[in-house]
């Protein structure tokens, strides 16, 4: 029997931790969402004060917080106060490193309902989301305006933090014209554009999502060197441009409706155009991979799936377009260059 996974501990013990970590896991999360960090960033505060900050009740307050206390995240001093830790500012809302909205995320309705029912998707290969909600992920966002705060900014911050590795990784400055697509709030087309004087930039994504475009943006669309359109992937994208940069976007959707966005592309670019796709590329055999476990959340949610980079070669080919080089970054994404075939 072989062992790819270094532990020191025997396995039952070492399973046994993991899975009693649940406790420890919604403890953090119920932290996130009554906003403590952001209480405690100014110094320590009595179980009292932050009782009566949060609406909750005291006693059990303590209970939680004495219990992630234990564990490094906040501290308590002689005098029953609590203060903020290392291990505990991440989840300021203000943190530079801050993980506040992944914390909301997961902590939220419906990403814990949905992995309660992964036995449901692996039954049956559907998405479990869709047979709680009765509804695709998209529609319940355009229902639920703050789980689709939460969620645009948790995909903002995540570009934020990435972009710097992505644009290390590759040469932007052979570009004029860069899009953008399904792009957010624009934290990653800034940063390309910051270092990439010679090139202007489109911002592309859904009506609702452009309406609340503003940020690292703005510097960019001020100055004239940036726009941001409104528009749907699936029937076109903006034409004329020398790259198209699909972050976190074509895993979303299953072969056919990524085809279908990746043929617009096709058809939009310039002469000798590319298009850049930036995923967690799934490594073959026992090899570990975030991409494995968000592969788990795509089963969840969608009808879709992480790729290696023999299907992402595929479906490239199925929409015109040829794989040219595969850059890893530092960041969990790589980078698929993609031409005209």
């Amino acid at each position: 029997m072989s062992n790819t996974t270094s532990i020191d501990m025997p396995p039952a013990a070492y399973l046994s931790q993991l899975i009693g970590n649940t406790g420890f896991v919604h403890a953090i999360l119920v932290a996130a969402n009554l906003g403590l960090a952001d209480l405690l960033k100014d110094g320590p505060l009595s179980i009292a004060d932050l009782a009566e900050a949060t609406g909750t009740h005291d006693r059990s307050l303590y209970r939680m917080l004495r219990a992630l206390a234990s564990r490094g995240i906040f501290s308590e001093d002689a005098d029953g106060r609590f203060s903020l830790t290392a291990l505990a500012d991440p989840l300021r809302s203000d943190a530079p490193d801050s993980i506040h909205n992944w914390a909301l995320f997961v902590g939220s309705e419906a990403e814990l309902q949905s992995w309660a029912h992964l036995s449901y998707s692996v039954r049956t290969g559907k998405p479990a989301f869709e047979h709680i909600f009765g509804k695709g992920w998209f529609d319940y966002l355009d229902e639920q305006p703050e789980m689709a705060r939460i969620f645009n900014n948790l995909m903002s911050g995540g570009s934020t933090s990435d972009a710097a590795a992505i644009v290390e990784a590759h040469d932007f400055s052979v570009y004029r014209k860069i899009v953008d697509i399904g792009g957010g709030h624009g934290a990653l087309l800034a940063q390309i554009l910051e270092q990439n004087s010679q090139a202007s930039g489109v911002l592309f994504d859904a009506p609702s999502v452009i309406a609340g475009a503003t940020g690292a943006i703005d510097t960019q669309v001020n100055q004239g060197r940036a726009q941001r359109v409104a528009g749907n992937f699936f029937e076109a994208v903006p034409n004329g441009a020398d790259a198209y940069v699909l972050k976190y976007i074509i895993h979303d959707w299953d072969d056919e409706r990524a085809i279908m966005i990746l043929k617009n592309c096709r058809q939009a670019m310039a002469e000798n155009g590319r298009v850049l796709l930036v995923e967690m590329v799934i490594p073959a055999g026992n090899a570990p991979s975030p991409g494995k476990f968000l592969d788990l959340e795509m089963l969840l949610y969608f009808y879709s799936r992480e790729r290696t980079e023999a299907e992402y070669r595929d479906l490239l080919q199925q929409a015109g377009l040829e794989l040219i080089t595969m850059t890893p970054t530092a960041s969990p994404f790589s980078i698929i260059e993609a031409a005209p075939a």
